[in-house]
């Protein structure tokens, strides 16, 4: 059995799409869990100050589970209680916009794939870029192919492909770019406003922009119109290498250094 999570709601075209490509293309039952509502920007947001619910929902084409919470919400939930067995590979997506960059801090795509590959399963996290030829069908018949790729792989699990798809994507046959993650985001402003009782409220906002120190990275490539794939591992460690030793020795029990 296949996982299928997004951040964009149980309800979204690009997780509808996915489920049904994903039956057609792996042969193999998915099962949808994803939030009531959007969530996007959630990361790796978790509830804890209320329970969580899970509405099924059967339809003629599509069986899932909606959950009022987080997209790392559902991957806990689908993995603790709602599967009736470990899932051969997790997707998160086909998100409704670019996770390079910056973005994968902040996605809740991102977030929900992590949360698979902390618990030892391999994951995909799928999203795909705004612009020109709207056809989320496409994408999610190249994000099927992948996934039966990947399916039967011992050395995905506990990783995660974060995997990106331009907004026109000419041939379906056209392999993702194994991309470096860079740190291009966007030039980010907050615009006042006032809300419907007068108060005033500040709004995040900002423009796509890519740093040109950074070379060739996810974003450019995206940029470009290419599919691009990252390798992320839910592994924080540094080797701390780049720190100088009489600072390492000052802040930690470590002898200081000549």
């Amino acid at each position: 059995m296949l996982l299928l999570i997004n951040d964009d709601g149980i309800h979204a075209p690009g997780l509808r799409h996915l489920y049904r490509a994903l039956r057609k293309e792996t042969g193999m039952p998915v099962l949808a869990v994803a939030p009531s509502v959007q969530h996007s920007g959630q990361s790796h947001a978790i509830t804890l100050d209320r329970g969580l619910t899970a509405t099924p929902i059967l339809e003629d084409d599509f069986f899932g589970f909606s959950v009022d919470g987080t997209p790392t919400d559902c991957v806990k939930l689908a993995l603790k209680v709602l599967l009736p067995k470990e899932p051969r590979l997790v997707i998160s997506g086909i998100n409704d916009g670019p996770n390079v960059g910056r973005s994968l801090f902040y996605s809740g795509t991102v977030g929900a794939a992590i949360e698979a590959a902390i618990e030892g399963h391999p994951a995909i996290a799928i999203s795909r870029d705004h612009g020109e030829g709207d056809d989320m069908a496409q994408a999610a018949r190249y994000a099927a192919g992948i996934a039966k790729a990947c399916l039967g792989r011992r050395e995905l699990r506990g990783v995660v492909l974060n995997i990106n798809i331009p907004a026109k994507l000419g041939d379906l046959e056209t392999r993702p770019r194994l991309a470096h993650h860079g740190h291009s985001g966007f030039e980010e402003t907050y615009r006042a406003r006032r809300d419907q009782n007068g108060r005033l409220t500040w709004r995040l906002s900002g423009t796509r922009v890519e740093r040109s120190n950074e070379g060739v990275t996810d974003a450019h490539l995206l940029r470009s119109g290419l599919p691009t794939l990252t390798v992320l591992h839910p592994d924080f460690n540094a080797d701390g290498d780049h720190l100088p030793a009489r600072l390492l020795a000052r802040i930690t029990a470590q002898p200081d250094a000549d």
